[in-house]
């Protein structure tokens, strides 16, 4: 029953409740709209017969109760009884028909109480019979204010308001209309009084607005589509209309109404959407059951139409499986149906990998042949079409028995050389239909060969005979492990072979001055070789030099000359024994059987101050180089008296406070001092050992190297050009970007000048002093002191004339100027007396970092060092020219002579020092350079 909802005004029937403001009449009026109910209710259907019903029942209860009354005699309480149950079966019929009674006899009531130029909303209450419109509820408005109201105007509804599946053909018409006057623009509703609207005209007015005059015309629409699949169309676009456009207002499908732009879905048909402009949309359900399908449409001007929908539905068929022995051909027919009845095609969408396939296309019949001795799994599929869009794919699987076929084994020829095995895979060019692997199961020997089957690999081993050159053949046979064999021919040329030559590899024999050197044959062998494998003998020895040499059964013997003392060497002749020969030579190191002590430089002075609490690393030089060159000596090094807890970054710790060295482990030595640790003067000696390798003779050199470590206790950093003066203390000074004036104390201190032209000043303790960037003065005041001068022309002073501690004046890579236009530092103050420990003892000038790939030579000589330094006295003052890279390379090398100045890069003035008059009278750059190593004053790598 439809849902109409009801308020009680005055005791009438109403949906819906518009209150107004009221207003006098020539002030206010009020306008009547029409619109949907606000809830949307549904048509209400009533059947004429319901009133009817309702007619009959009450008089059919009355005459009952009459006739009972009249005839029966029945009492008061049982007439009572009959009253209550006819007015509870009259109750239920009206609960069962009661709104569609009230929607056909009574008209919906409404109430004004405002006014204001407000809406007046009309609802539109459709009543339908058998799904068509037959009626509208008329509405009848009442003025509850207590003035009168105008009517200004009514608007029309829509179509579709009315209508909402199509315009019928025949409108309805209002009811008999009430006594109230009808509701119309421009009419007055007084205080108290009524108006009713007339929906049914109305609504047939907003028909009438859109039918027009002209006829629609309705074509039938078609589509197709495959099961499975959706189709789009439009179905308004073959159909016309001269009035304007056309709209679709409702469909039916599968026998139910739907409005346009719902969605409709049935099972086993599939999903239809059909909207207002005319757009459908077709999926159709798989499978589907019939051919086709018709969907009939209603336009807003209630013209039907239909639509068609043809189904394409596709074969059936099922996958197939066969079997066939190997090699043989079998076939076999795709059984298919066709709803439809269509003519129907195959193909072959997927080929068998093992095998071929012929198909007919009409028939679906066909025959499968695998390919030669395959046995195994194999397939293929088929599609078949029916031509319209509709295809089903069928598995033919087919299942191939194998069956074992023998293998076939094929000749094989090979070549090797004469006394040469040679292996044969006779196997890989043999085959088997069944794919089965393959054995020899069997050999033949050779007429001039011997044949054996590797025990590894399978295959034969043909040997010739020695001696044997020409051809050879033997038979093999395979078998496939299944009773399959099959045997071949072996064809073997043995070739004569060119005689390789043997290679004699240099060897190396020692012994000392004045005794011969015995070696067996074997030995001088034992790294000599032959490409042919041949056995290799000794046929002489010769060509001695510095001595004799003999041969004696498998004994060489080598005596040197008398008193000869260096590397000898003598050759000898080896044989194939086939015309191959070669020619070795033996060197042999005739050694004194003493050994000479090498040459030895260290930084007597080492300075190390730690910066606070955490420990130092500084370089620890050893220069040291043999004095035998000829090769006959080792040399290792030594450093004893380490406290514990001092480490190298290279060498071995022996124990007890000594570490041992290899002459490898020597460059870019480094000691390591740990944190807090302090010593005034701790000395470690230096030893390095030059040792005979073949007696093990030594002989050594040694010096001491002082120690003196601190660390700071106090960081101080200046202002950009600020001063400061220290104290006691053990500090860390670090100077600003400008000019800086720094007097350090008197403790062990380490200053950075950093950029700009500073002044550096040191007290009593061993400081390590860095000015840095710019044109620095420094002086490092009494005490043994590290003064390094940075970039820049400096003034460098490492203490008071005439004081005993040792001061190392470091240039580093990077300090220098460039190429012909060099960097120029100055040394006051420098003692030249030879250096020793940090309180007694010459200066040092240490160029290890500054100069890149120096040597020295033996014995302290001067190696390649007159390349990157040359010396100039000049008005009691001694010039160090310096060329970082080597530059001097092709000069004189003799003192104050002209030199390769495009090449120098530093430059060092040692004032009030003639280093030419102490070191008597050197006139040569390599003399001076060897006095400043043996005395310690010079540091290189």
């Amino acid at each position: 029953m439809a849902n109409i909802p009801k308020t009680s005004i005055r005791g009438e029937s109403a949906l819906l409740a518009v209150l107004l403001a009221a207003v006098s009449l020539d002030s206010r009026a009020q306008t009547i709209t029409t619109a949907p109910l606000a809830v949307a209710p549904a048509s209400v259907p009533v059947p004429v017969d319901h009133p009817l019903a309702l007619i009959a029942l009450v008089l059919g209860l009355c005459a009952a109760a009459f006739w009972l009354l009249r005839r029966m005699g029945v009492s008061m309480s049982t007439l009572r009884n009959v009253a209550l149950g006819g007015t509870m079966l009259a109750l239920g019929a009206t609960v069962f028909w009661g709104d569609a009674v009230l929607a056909q006899l009574q008209m919906l009531q409404r109430q004004f109480t405002q006014a204001g130029g407000e809406t007046l909303n009309v609802p539109v209450q459709p009543v339908e019979m058998a799904g068509t419109v037959v009626g509208f509820v008329s509405v009848e408005f009442t003025n509850a204010s207590n003035v009168t109201l105008q009517i200004k105007g009514i608007t029309l509804p829509t179509w579709d308001i009315c209508f909402a599946q199509g315009i019928p053909a025949a409108l309805p018409v209002a009811s008999t209309p009430p006594v109230s006057a009808q509701c119309a623009s421009g009419s007055n509703v007084g205080a108290g009084k009524t108006c009713w609207v007339d929906v049914a005209k109305l609504c047939a007015e907003a028909a009438d607005a859109v039918t027009g005059a002209a006829p629609t015309v309705v074509m039938a629409d078609a589509a197709a589509v495959n099961e499975g699949e959706s189709v789009s169309g439009n179905v308004l676009g073959n159909d016309s209309d001269a009035d304007g456009p056309l709209l679709v207002a409702s469909f039916v499908f599968d026998g139910v109404r739907h409005l346009a732009g719902q969605s409709a879905s049935v099972a086993g048909k599939g999903d239809f959407t059909l909207q207002a402009n005319g757009a459908f949309t077709f999926l159709a359900a798989k499978p589907f059951p019939t051919s086709t399908i018709q969907m009939g449409y209603t336009t807003h001007t209630g013209v039907v139409g239909e639509l068609t929908v043809t189904v394409n539905r596709a074969p059936v068929t099922s996958n197939v499986s066969l079997g066939t022995n190997q090699n043989a051909p079998v076939g076999g027919n795709i059984a298919v149906t066709d709803a439809d009845g269509d003519l129907l095609s195959f193909s072959i969408s997927g080929s068998p990998a093992h095998g071929t396939v012929v198909l007919n296309s009409a028939t679906g019949s066909f025959t499968y042949t695998p390919i030669a001795g395959y046995a195994g799994s194999d397939g293929f599929s088929v599609t078949v079409s029916d031509g319209k869009g509709g295809a089903v794919v069928v598995a033919v699987m087919i299942a191939v028995t194998a069956s074992n076929m023998a293998p076939m084994a094929n000749d094989d020829t090979v070549s090797t050389d004469e006394s040469t095995a040679v292996t044969i895979a006779v196997r890989s060019n043999d085959t088997d239909a069944d794919g089965d692997a393959l054995q020899v199961a069997g050999v033949t020997q050779g007429a001039n060969g011997s044949v054996v089957i590797d025990a590894v690999t399978g295959n034969p081993i043909y040997t010739p005979n020695a001696g044997f050159v020409g051809s050879d053949a033997f038979t093999y046979t395979v078998s496939d492990s299944h009773g399959g064999t099959s045997s071949a021919s072996v064809t073997v040329i043995v070739n004569a072979v060119v005689n390789g030559t043997p290679v004699a590899v240099a060897d190396t024999l020692s012994t000392v001055i004045n005794t011969a050197k015995t070696v067996t044959v074997a030995t001088l062998l034992a790294n000599d070789t032959d490409p042919d494998n041949d056995a290799l003998t000794i046929t002489g020895v010769n060509n001695p030099s510095h001595g004799t040499v003999s041969i004696t059964g498998n004994a060489v013997t080598f005596t040197p000359d008398a008193n000869f003392e260096g590397a000898a060497s003598f050759q000898y002749s080896i044989s194939d024994g086939k015309g191959g020969t070669a020619i070795g030579t033996v060197t042999v190191h005739v050694d004194s059987g003493s050994a000479t002590a090498p040459s030895l430089v260290v930084m007597r002075s080492l300075v190390a101050n730690a910066h606070g609490t955490g420990g130092v690393s500084v370089a620890f030089p050893i220069i040291t180089r043999l004095v035998d060159t000829d090769g006959s000596e080792t040399l290792t090094a030594k450093v004893s008296n380490v406290p514990t807890g001092l480490t190298f970054n290279a060498g071995t710790n022996l124990g007890g406070g000594v570490w041992q060295f290899t002459q490898a482990d020597l460059p870019n030595l480094k000691l390591n001092l740990p944190g807090s640790y302090t010593t005034l003067a701790t000395h470690l000696t230096v030893q390095v050992t030059a040792t005979e390798t073949v007696t093990g003779v030594t002989a050594f050199v040694s010096n001491v190297v002082t120690l003196k470590a601190a660390y700071t206790t106090l960081d101080v950093t200046t202002t950009t050009s600020g001063s400061y003066t220290g104290n006691s203390a053990s500090e860390h000074i670090q100077g600003g970007s400008g000019d800086n004036v720094i007097n350090a104390g008197s403790g062990n201190n380490i200053v950075n000048g950093d950029a700009g032209n500073d002044t550096l000043t040191a007290g009593t303790g061993s400081d390590v002093i860095n000015g840095g960037a710019g044109n620095d003065v420094i002086n490092g005041g009494s005490g043994a002191d590290v003064i390094i001068g940075g970039l820049g022309n400096d003034t460098l002073k490492g203490g008071d004339a005439g004081e005993s501690f040792v001061d190392v004046f470091v240039w580093q890579l990077g300090d220098q100027g460039t190429a012909g236009s060099p960097a120029v530092d100055t040394i006051q103050n420098f003692n030249v007396t030879a250096a020793g420990s940090n309180t007694a003892g010459g200066d040092v000038l240490d160029l290890r970092q500054l100069l890149q790939g120096e040597s020295v030579g033996p014995l302290n000589s001067a190696g390649n060092l007159a390349d990157y330094l040359h010396f100039e006295v000049s008005g009691g003052n001694t010039i160090l020219h310096i060329s970082h890279t080597g530059g001097f390379g092709a000069d004189s090398h003799n003192v104050g002579a002209s030199y390769t100045n495009s090449a120098e890069t530093q430059q060092i003035l040692l004032t009030s020092v003639n280093l030419q008059s102490l070191y008597s009278g050197a006139t040569t750059d390599q003399q001076i350079i060897t006095q400043l190593l043996n005395n310690n004053k010079l540091i290189v790598d």
